[in-house]
């Protein structure tokens, strides 16, 4: 057990608890302090997400406030990641961070499967270490300073700066650096408040700052797409289907953001507006996987919300207000109480907007057009649809009593007088009661169910006779001839009586295959050579890798559909694409390869590990090809990075 440990300040990184406490101790080697913090020298001295606290919360001594919790969600960056990870997922690295998980962590919380880097260096503000100096006598590293995307101090406005501490660096792996033995004196460059840009930037530095402190532990990828769909909707970005206005979306957000804004922070878009890989889209889509939150702080300053505005926002789309939501059946002992919990969508809009079903236990059932915008909306019915057993045994009872009138049994049941009469000619009640003048309704006001089953009876004999009858007297019609003569007739039956109609339909008539005009053997030839081209151009993009796939190829020569379709009549072309189609295998190599000469040119030796993450080839690492690609490549990046530097020295 430690005899003795620093009381953290206020949002300080436990990098820089364990960088004051070196300090202090003086200990001979960084080795010796990661055996007595963490248990183990071979662990890293790790900035945001750190592994084997159980071990250091075990170790620290007795009385102090530093709990296991407590450095997890205070004093480590990941509350910035868990607030838009799924449940399970924020559980599991939560778990991660206590034992020993080596990279398991970073993968978990989707920081290597995006384009969005980690700061380079420890930072930095000027006005904060102006602040600590003056307070409290000494410096130390604000935890909000350190994450990705985040370019200004949100407590005084005031840009980052970097310090000496590379994190890139081998050896400074193993090393908790004080904050007092990296950052010199530099002069404020304080946010203009008339650059959009710079306001930009700011919101965004806010909103992590409330993330980190309001740790969420874990929210639903639906909920989050139910979030940010509502948001589109009042925006005129969605409708109420769910459909996106992906053209509109994608042109306004790039007048929001300007386009050199977006590359400063690794949010550009690659490739064309619809690409699949456009991470916009991804957010606003039904979610599949989960997305780094630089991504989702961009969207929610764009549709006009704050982080703490947007976490605050219903689960459920919620149009119609939360569940449960009122019966509204007056004859019912629950009238107007809230124990309807399921809700349906209407099949079609009204004017544009959406409609709800609701449904009660009782059988009374009634639709309405949404969005509610005030508290008494959900005590409105806009169209009955049932009234159900409940509601018709109250009527039955109210009609035997002669003492009420129709207007004093319609009130009662929350109908009109004629609504009255017609569900008791409908439940067949007698009309003779004592004392009472009443009369069945005229067909004109008979219930529109009734009218309307009728008349669809009538037109259904009389469009199946005009069907039956036209195929009698043509044996050999087909259906294209039927449909052509009869199409009121067809769109009917189709739409009212599929079944039938799938039972009488003319017999198909044998296809005579017309004789092609297409030279296939002169088109296989071309774009066999289409194809070796364009598998050369992908390998050779100068930024990531692109695998090499069948649909990449066609994309890039216009021919998706050919070659998913015609590719049996092209065997030059097949064969061509056997030989250029990549395995996960193949390109997971050229990856490796590609991150091994992005160290040579940052002059960097990594571990294996490190190459293995910048890769994205854990889940192949053990296959051979992908281990043999490693190690050759580690080995040949070490003497080329010695060589560099020797060259560098002496000149």
């Amino acid at each position: 057990m430690l005899g003795h440990f620093p009381t953290p300040y206020r949002e300080e990184l436990l990098y820089s608890l364990c960088a004051r406490y070196t300090l202090r101790v003086s200990y001979p080697s960084a080795k010796s302090v990661l055996q007595d913090l963490f248990g183990a020298p071979t662990t890293c001295a790790v900035v945001d997400l750190p592994s084997r606290l159980n071990y250091l919360a075990a170790s620290l001594p007795i009385g102090t406030s530093l709990t296991l919790n407590r450095l997890i969600n205070r004093h480590s960056l990941f509350p910035f990641f868990s607030a838009f990870l799924p449940p399970a997922r924020v559980k599991q690295i939560r778990k991660d961070m206590q034992p020993s998980s080596g990279p398991t962590t970073h993968m978990r919380s989707g920081i290597m499967g995006s384009n969005i880097p980690m700061p380079g260096y420890m930072r930095f503000c000027p006005a904060c270490k102006q602040e600590d100096e003056r307070e409290i006598g000494e410096i130390y590293w604000h935890r909000a300073h350190q994450l990705s995307g985040i370019n200004v101090c949100p407590s005084h406005q005031v840009f980052l700066e970097r310090s000496s501490v590379s994190l890139r660096e081998g050896r400074k792996h193993l090393l908790f650096i004080p904050a007092e033995k990296a950052i010199g004196f530099v002069p404020l460059r304080h946010v203009n408040p008339a650059n959009r840009n710079h306001q930009i930037l700011f919101r965004i530095a806010q909103d992590a700052t409330w993330l980190l402190n309001h740790p969420i532990m874990g929210t639903d990828l639906k909920t989050l797409y139910n979030r940010y769909l509502r948001l589109l909707i009042d925006k005129g970005f969605a409708g109420y289907t769910g459909s996106i206005h992906v053209v509109k979306l994608l042109d306004e957000f790039r007048k929001f953001y300007p386009p050199g804004l977006l590359k400063r922070l690794h949010c550009e878009f690659s490739g064309s507006d619809h690409v699949k890989s456009n991470w916009l889209l991804r957010l606003v889509r039904p979610p599949k996987h989960a997305q780094h939150p630089l991504y989702h702080l961009l969207l929610i300053q764009f549709l006009g919300c704050t982080a703490e505005g947007f976490f605050q926002l219903p689960s459920d789309l919620c149009l119609f207000g939360k569940r449960p939501w009122p019966c509204l059946n007056p004859a019912a002992d629950h009238y107007k109480r809230l124990v309807i919990v399921e809700l349906q969508s209407g099949k079609r809009l009204r004017n544009n907007k959406p409609v709800g079903v609701f449904s009660c236990e009782c059988g009374f059932a009634y639709a309405r057009t949404g969005p509610d915008s005030l508290p008494e909306d959900r005590f409105r019915i806009g169209r009955m649809l049932s009234f159900g057993p409940v509601w018709e045994a109250k009527l039955k009872e109210l009609w035997k009593d002669s003492s009420l009138s129709l207007s004093e049994v319609g009130r009662r049941l929350g109908v009109d007088p004629l609504t009255v009469r017609r569900h008791a000619q409908r439940l067949k009640l007698s009309f003779s009661r004592p004392g009472r003048r009443s009369k069945p309704v005229n067909r004109a006001a008979q219930l529109k169910g009734e009218r309307i089953s009728t008349v669809w009876e009538k037109k259904r004999r009389t469009y199946r006779a005009k069907w039956l009858y036209a195929m009698k007297r043509n044996r050999k019609v087909t259906l294209k001839s039927l449909r052509q003569q009869f199409p009121r007739v067809y769109a009917w039956l189709r739409q009212n009586d599929v079944e039938w109609l799938k039972g009488h339909r003319p017999r198909s008539q044998r296809h005579i295959q017309s004789t092609s005009s297409v030279d296939w053997k002169r088109r296989d030839a071309k774009y066999a050579i289409a194809v070796r081209d364009a598998a050369s151009r992908l390998k050779s993009v100068p930024d990531r890798p692109v695998q090499v796939t069948k649909t990449a190829i066609g994309r890039a020569i216009g021919a998706v559909t050919l070659l998913q379709q015609k590719l049996h009549k092209m065997p030059l072309t097949t064969l061509e694409l056997a030989n250029v189609v990549e395995t996960r295998e193949e390109y997971a190599v050229r990856r490796v390869w590609w991150v091994a000469d992005l160290y040579c040119q940052e002059n960097q030796i990594p571990r294996k590990w490190e190459l293995v993450l910048r890769a994205n080839v854990y889940s192949l690492m053990g296959t051979p090809k992908v281990a043999h690609a490693l190690e050759t490549a580690i080995n040949m990046i070490k003497p080329s990075v010695r060589e560099e530097s020797v060259l560098r020295v002496a000149s």
